[in-house]
């Protein structure tokens, strides 16, 4: 597939916040909140604060990314408040790099303003995609966007395992680990800000004057709110075992070596995955393939469970490694093609403002699923209970989905 400028800035940003995805989000955030409360908080009291945070952090992003969404509709600003996010998400993921051992407060204080900036980013990255390719480019941009992205964070990440193998000081090395992923996505960022026009609004648009006006339009187009049910409760899963990988892995007993391995090899996997998605997209509808996608995670909610039982002990760092091959051969596929799903049925002209509700209803929000995972890490001692509750909304997603009405924004088979 043949990029201009700007389609190539926008894939560079996926590159770009795609370490942040990987190094602080789902690996050294939560191994640094580990260390910090180690001798305060019970392990399993810990992973279920986590969890909260995660999900507070996620209805804050969303709400804040429709509020302001429907302003930079109708004032052509996505590009300046995505660049205030990003300057604010840079900033915060660099400050991780100060704490020391103890101070919880501080690692929960920074990890809702990192994760409820980056959350809010994405809802502005996302919308742009209608204004740099035409609608029969997007599950394919859309696809390219999120394989590249593996890359993108796979190169700052193996710097972080090599700082972490050449010093002796395995926490200086978790610093430059942050520093080296606020580096990485503010300079991909770039790009994004000098090249990439953003679609002009509508003469004379102006944005809703409140929350409660905005809940009011997105009910009036029962298709997309019908999507938006849909993709809350599968994504938000998807989410949910991302966020929750790294403590969930402490708390079963996985080495650190061992989580960092299979982390980078599943990057590894996601590349190829995510762009045969893409290619099976001009073959089938991609509602089929999220479907197949959703399929993949029930199993993986489901064998999760088996390392609740101790009669597993043995055997779960195999169980782990097989549910990261699972991850990576659908976690980019269901990811990029529902949002290019979604670019078929929201409004062009509100594009900020709807994408602002697929933030909040899914993308990458995980408000729902970590509350369950806590719940049960609270309850029982044991987080992989709440991984296998998962299976659940992803059933009932994927069964939202099969009622959404494509027809009018179908694309030419191939196209």
């Amino acid at each position: 597939m043949k990029l201009n400028a700007a389609q190539r800035a926008w894939v560079l940003y996926d590159m770009g916040n795609a370490s942040y995805a990987l190094i602080v989000r789902t690996v050294f955030a939560a191994l640094l909140f580990k260390y910090c409360a180690d001798g305060v908080w019970d392990p399993a009291v810990t992973t279920a604060r986590w969890g909260y945070v995660c999900s507070i952090a996620g209805i804050a992003a969303g709400a804040v990314s429709i509020l302001l969404g429907a302003l930079a509709d109708a004032r052509n600003c996505r590009k300046l408040l995505l660049g205030i996010f990003v300057a604010a998400g840079v900033l915060s993921t660099a400050a991780f790099a100060l704490l020391q051992k103890g101070m919880v407060g501080y690692v929960l204080a920074l990890s809702f303003i990192s994760l409820g900036c980056y959350m809010s980013a994405n809802s502005f990255y996302d919308s742009l995609l209608l204004s740099v390719c035409s609608k029969s480019l997007r599950d394919r941009l859309s696809t390219l966007a999120y394989a590249l992205g593996y890359v993108g964070g796979v190169i700052p990440f193996i710097l972080c395992l090599v700082l972490s193998a050449l010093m002796t000081d395995k926490i200086a090395a978790m610093r430059g680990a942050f520093i080296i992923a606020a580096l990485w996505w503010l300079i991909l960022s770039l790009p994004l800000f000098v090249v990439v026009r953003e679609r002009r609004a509508a003469a004379g648009a102006e944005p809703p004057a409140s929350f409660i006006d905005n809940c009011r339009e997105l009910a009036k187009n029962r298709n997309v709110l019908l999507f938006l049910g849909a993709y809350f409760l599968y994504i938000d899963g998807v989410g949910t075992i991302y966020t929750m990988a790294a403590p969930i892995a402490v708390d079963i007993g996985i080495s650190t070596p061992l989580l960092l391995g299979v982390i980078l090899g599943l990057q590894f996997l996601a590349f190829p995955c995510t762009l045969f998605y893409g290619r099976l997209s001009r073959v089938f509808h991609p509602r089929t393939l999220v479907l197949g996608a959703i399929g993949v995670y029930i199993l993986i909610s489901l064998l999760a469970l088996l390392m609740s039982f101790s009669a597993f002990a043995p055997h779960r760092p195999g169980i782990f490694i097989l549910l990261a091959v699972l991850i990576g051969t659908s976690q980019g596929g269901i990811q990029s093609l529902s949002r290019s799903l979604f670019s078929r049925i929201v409004p062009p002209r509100q594009a900020s403002k709807f994408f602002g509700f697929y933030n909040l209803f899914g993308k990458f929000t995980t408000i729902v699923g970590p509350v369950l995972v806590g719940i049960a890490a609270a309850a029982t001692g044991k987080a992989t209970t709440g991984i296998a509750m998962l299976a659940v909304p992803f059933a009932l997603g994927g069964f939202l989905l099969t009622r959404v009405d494509f027809s009018g924004k179908e694309l030419s088979r191939g196209a």
